[in-house]
């Protein structure tokens, strides 16, 4: 009888801790991805044209490098997520002023030493289970997802 009571709560509380394992672990993956993607664009800076990504996948230009990204991403399903690659002043960091900055021109051309790479993700988690969804989805948000955003810098180093 006892079992009869506690087996529902007990499968709902495992199910919950799975769905935010699965929250967290996706979490973790888009930040250090954000990072990485950082790092490489700014180790690109501007020898472009001669210049290979770290898995020798191409030459060093933003739509390479946005592959390159996306391609790291390996728990989260292909084309959720669509990197911002941004080129900054450091005024613009201190600012917060970074992720309005104009997007990179096809090849990195504004990435000269000094400067910082900025990359920004978001990618909309799905959470699964309604009662998951009502106590962790985000706010304003009504189908049952929680937006996880990334974001890192990298100062461009040529």
């Amino acid at each position: 009888m006892e079992f009869a009571l506690v087996a529902p709560l007990a499968f709902l509380l495992l199910c919950s801790i799975i769905v935010a394992s699965i929250v967290v672990t996706n979490f973790i993956q888009v930040t250090n991805v954000a990072r990485d993607g950082a790092r490489v664009a700014a180790i690109c800076g501007s020898g472009l044209h001669t210049t290979q990504l770290p898995d020798n996948s191409g030459s060093c230009t933003t739509a390479n490098i946005s592959t390159y990204i996306t391609r790291h991403l390996i728990a989260i399903p292909n084309g959720q997520v669509t990197p911002a690659i941004h080129v900054c002043s450091l005024s613009q960091v201190d600012s917060g002023t970074c992720s309005g900055a104009a997007t990179l021109c096809g090849n990195l051309c504004t990435c000269q030493s000094g400067k910082i790479v900025e990359v920004d993700m978001s990618y909309p988690q799905p959470l699964y289970l309604p009662l998951v969804s009502n106590l962790l989805q985000s706010p304003g948000s009504t189908n049952g997802s929680r937006l996880l955003t990334a974001s890192a810098q990298a100062t461009c180093e040529q």
